[in-house]
Order: structure tokens, then sequence, then C-alpha cells
């Protein structure tokens, strides 16, 4: 149950801190990267399967408009996320 309240949580706290969808869209599918590595690191459990079946679910909702967006369209709203920029030293 920690777990869901965390993503219910970060996913409140994201859904503030940013007006561009695409970056709410990139932080969902990090924050179901983040749950499905976890499972590497402890056993699976109902708890876990759920809160990633909802991840998954909330990131599928937010990434919907972007399924078929033109490429030139897409590199201009990823040009304006913070988690999309990398560096060389990264």
């Amino acid at each position: 149950m920690k777990i869901l309240s965390f993503i219910l949580i970060a996913g409140i706290l994201v859904a503030c801190n940013n007006n561009n969808q695409l970056c709410d869209c990139v932080e969902a599918g990090q924050e179901v990267n983040r749950i499905s590595a976890s499972f590497f690191d402890r056993p699976a459990t109902q708890e876990g399967k759920d809160s990633l079946d909802l991840a998954t679910q909330k990131r599928d909702e937010i990434c919907a408009p972007f399924q078929n967006m033109m490429p030139g369209e897409l590199h201009e709203k990823a040009a304006e996320c913070e988690a999309l920029k990398f560096s060389a030293e990264d």
C-alpha cells in the first residue's frame, strides 16, 4: 500500500510541476521502469504487481496523445522537457 500511495503522490506532484504533457509521459514511463526494476531486487508481490499495473495504466493514458504524433511535433515538445535533456557526461 505504501508503494501505491507513493505513486499517487508522485503523480500529483509531477502533474503540478510542468505544463508539458510529453514531460508527464516521459516521467510516467520512468516510474514504470523504476517499479519494474524493483522486481529484480525483491520478491514479486501482488502489491507490487498492482502498483506496476496502475503505473502502466497511468502512463498509457498520459502518453496516448503522442502515439500518432509526427516526429517534428514530438521533437518540438521534447525540447521543452527537462526530463529528456542529457549531456555527453551522463
